[in-house]
């Protein structure tokens, strides 16, 4: 996802995936594999939409399903994984950049783990860099095939958050923990494996018009996944949202106090009519917010002035009015896939 504005790290997985028929899978696997724009500004008031454009750029994997990046794979088809965001709030590290190194990028069906990228060493990638805007990591083969979950293989010991001092902080992952989020955010998200390496699955509706997505938006929410622990260390619940590129949607809003000041840190949480968690995201400086990797369709935006990370982590409205309590109830926004749609002001 990427967010110019709020936070919440960008995971977004452009692969060139094509076949025939849908279908969805049982079930999150356990099987786990081992190392190996245009934009515009919220509204003042309604809803609007705009134009979306992701310009991605390519960088060669080093291995790619055990075949090499030779012309044969370039010919079958490219996989982008673009990685991005801006600043998160965590803790009382000031934050200068958040480092993931990445392992492999697999593709689920039934349980089945097909490996679409690989690195002989871990791909490290600060999603910070670029002024929040996704950088492309990699490519890979074409994959034909129906698929219900993504993986994201990650290796732990180059993954770190940096401030601004230029202290290093290691990410702790959480293996098979449950989410602490107020919303039970990130239930769709599983994390396994060891110390060393881990894999983080995410479910999805992949499959549009009867076919599988030809790419997959996959956002790594690092506001519900990073916190600092009381002894300072960084620990992560990874708790990723995925969709069809081709039936993705994104909402952005401004958050705003009664005498017109902007709200920071409350949370903007996107249900959908059965009151699913879409995603989330929090406010930035600005009451910005910025709701990515969502399917198309109709939301009921609700925001929290408390709230609870699906890591633990504790976050508080800065600028709300008192009145308003813990919470309140936004408006229902209906965002049409491949467009910006504009919630206008949230009044907190």
């Amino acid at each position: 996802m990427k967010r110019l504005s709020s936070i919440g790290a960008l995971v977004v997985l452009i692969a060139v995936l094509t076949g025939c028929g849908g279908g969805s899978g049982s079930g999150i696997p356990t099987t786990s594999v081992t190392q190996g724009q245009s934009k515009t500004s919220p509204g003042a008031s309604g809803t609007t939409t705009s134009a979306w454009i992701v310009k991605p750029t390519t960088k060669h994997t080093q291995d790619v399903n055990g075949g090499g990046n030779g012309l044969g794979g370039l010919l079958a088809g490219v996989l982008d994984i673009l990685l991005g965001d801006a600043q998160p709030a965590l803790g009382n590290i000031n934050v200068a950049q958040v480092n993931l190194g990445i392992d492999a990028v697999n593709v689920v069906y039934n349980g089945q783990v097909t490996t679409i990228a690989t690195y002989s060493t871990p791909n490290v990638v600060n999603i910070m860099s670029n002024g929040g805007d996704p950088s492309a990591i990699g490519i890979g083969n074409l994959y034909t095939g129906n698929y219900d979950h993504v993986q994201f293989v990650v290796d732990t010991a180059t993954s770190n958050v940096v401030d601004t001092s230029g202290n290093t902080y290691p990410i702790q992952f959480e293996i098979g923990q449950a989410s602490q989020s107020t919303v039970g955010a990130g239930q769709r998200s599983v994390t396994t494996g060891t110390s060393s390496t881990v894999t983080m699955t995410v479910g999805g509706n992949f499959t549009i018009g009867g076919s599988p997505a030809a790419a997959i938006f996959a956002d790594f929410n690092a506001m519900e996944s990073l916190a600092q622990n009381g002894s300072g260390q960084i620990v992560a619940q990874p708790t990723l949202y995925a969709v069809g590129a081709g039936n993705a949607a994104e909402i952005q809003g401004q958050v705003l106090n009664a005498n017109g000041q902007p709200v920071q840190n409350a949370v903007v949480v996107a249900l959908t009519s059965a009151g699913h968690v879409a995603n989330t995201t929090n406010t930035d400086a600005n009451g910005n917010f910025d709701l990515h990797a969502i399917n198309a369709g109709t939301y009921q935006l609700v925001v929290y002035n408390n709230y609870t990370t699906a890591s633990g982590q504790q976050l508080t409205a800065q600028g709300a009015d008192a009145s308003i309590g813990a919470s309140f109830q936004g408006p229902s926004v209906t965002a049409p896939a491949g467009q910006i749609t504009q919630a206008g002001t949230l009044n907190d």
